[in-house]
């Protein structure tokens, strides 16, 4: 049975200090463990941690099309019969209008029949508009998801892996970043706390799943009036399951977390609840969830469920009952290194030592715990053709990346 949050704290307390100094090391204990949890975690993709999960994606978007009110140069966009909200429209996608050549981007979302574009309409006047919203590029990966993971979808009527590329590589295929079809490509880039950005210029607003979650302040950081601002919001001071407001309007936000354990989800919304900014997790004090960004393409053409493999980052140990992701067989490797960073604030020697039990007890570890992927990239090898046989880039490191030994046997 794995050891509780306390068991690990006792644990490291009686090798590291021999029980001695009371309590003055206790919050120390506590910081070195969750920090050895996540080294640990993070030296090889182990099964434990491995998850699956799906999407859907988001297709082509025409309600009401017909019916789109056009200005001449105005950048505000009606169309009666449309349900941006309702329908989770994103801000940021493309879209394009009857009598102008240019796709334009969503900028906000300013109701259910009306959005904003990044540029003035270009084309003639009009209130008989046709439009087409492009199939959605970006979605939230699962919460704490690493960037170790890979895509795949059956849409062709049998399992095709997507194939990771980098921003740079694919920018620099000339790619039509905006053509639709059955995705082959996944990038991802980033992460972030949150899950979507207000849909226009909004007031944060925080509630609990749960009445105790009371005088719990929420720290919202993001765009006031074109200037980084934050605010702290905090939950109702008698019942956390009661709505409470902000004051400052955000045209976006960066972060939000919290000050102090929570017994509830506490769920950060904007534009009067029509969009979900960002879910604060049970227990896990002063933080957020970090959520990871992917982008397919083609844009894709057809809406259907894509099937995600991927290693998490563990949660952080809050409590004194809380227990590790990883399992019991991970303990002794969680204390030697807490152990040895406690050591090494006072005597090299027995840092070193309590470093090399570490190494070997993560070495035992590999050789049972550790799984074998091979999506990972790898160095492409002497005369190695730079395309794989779909005619994209391979997932290899480049020639001039890797050196002289590896990489295709001609420089182009």
């Amino acid at each position: 049975m794995a050891y509780v949050f306390k068991n690990l704290q006792d644990e490291v307390k009686r090798r590291a200090t021999k029980n001695q100094g009371g309590s003055q090391f206790d919050t120390a204990i506590k910081n070195i463990i969750n920090t050895s949890l996540f080294r640990v975690a993070g030296e090889a993709p182990w099964r434990q941690l491995r998850r699956k999960t799906q999407f859907s994606t988001k297709t082509n978007y025409t309600e009401g099309s017909g019916a789109g009110a056009f200005t001449e140069d105005s950048d505000e966009i009606t169309v009666t019969g449309a349900t941006f909200i309702t329908d989770e429209i994103a801000i940021g996608r493309k879209i394009n209008l009857s009598g102008d050549s240019v796709k334009h981007t969503i900028k906000t979302i300013t109701g259910e029949t009306t959005l904003t574009i990044e540029e003035g309409y270009n084309g003639t006047t009009t209130t008989e508009g046709t439009y087409t919203i492009l199939p959605q590029e970006e979605y939230n990966m699962p919460i704490q998801c690493s960037h170790r993971s890979f895509m795949w979808h059956e849409e062709w009527g049998y399992p095709y892996v997507m194939q990771y590329m980098t921003d740079q590589d694919f920018y620099k295929t000339s790619y039509d970043n905006n053509a639709t079809g059955i995705p082959t490509i996944y990038r991802m880039w980033g992460e972030d706390m949150i899950i979507s950005q207000p849909l226009e210029s909004s007031i944060v607003s925080i509630v609990s799943s749960t009445t105790a979650d009371t005088s719990i302040s929420v720290t919202v950081f993001g765009t006031v009036s074109g200037y980084p601002d934050y605010e702290v919001i905090i939950t109702d001071s008698s019942d956390g399951t009661t709505s409470v407001d902000g004051s400052k309007s955000f045209s976006s936000v960066e972060r939000i977390v919290k000050a102090s354990s929570s017994t509830g989800r506490i769920t950060a919304t904007s534009n009067s609840g029509n969009a979900t900014i960002a879910v604060l997790p049970v227990g896990d004090t002063t933080s957020g969830i970090m959520y990871s960004k992917v982008q397919v393409w083609h844009l894709p053409s057809t809406a259907f469920e894509m099937q995600v493999q991927y290693y998490k980052e563990p949660y952080r140990l809050v409590n004194d009952s809380d227990v590790h992701e990883l399992g019991q067989a991970f303990d002794e490797a969680i204390i030697l290194l807490a152990t040895a960073k406690l050591k090494y604030e006072s005597n090299q020697k027995e840092g070193d030592k309590f470093l090399g039990l570490y190494k070997d007890e993560i070495k035992v570890l590999r050789r049972v715990n550790i799984d074998k992927i091979d999506w990972i990239p790898r160095l492409k090898r002497r005369r190695e053709s730079r395309n794989n046989n779909a005619g994209l880039i391979g997932r290899g490191l480049l020639y001039s990346q890797a050196g002289s030994q590896f990489g295709p046997s001609s420089r182009y």
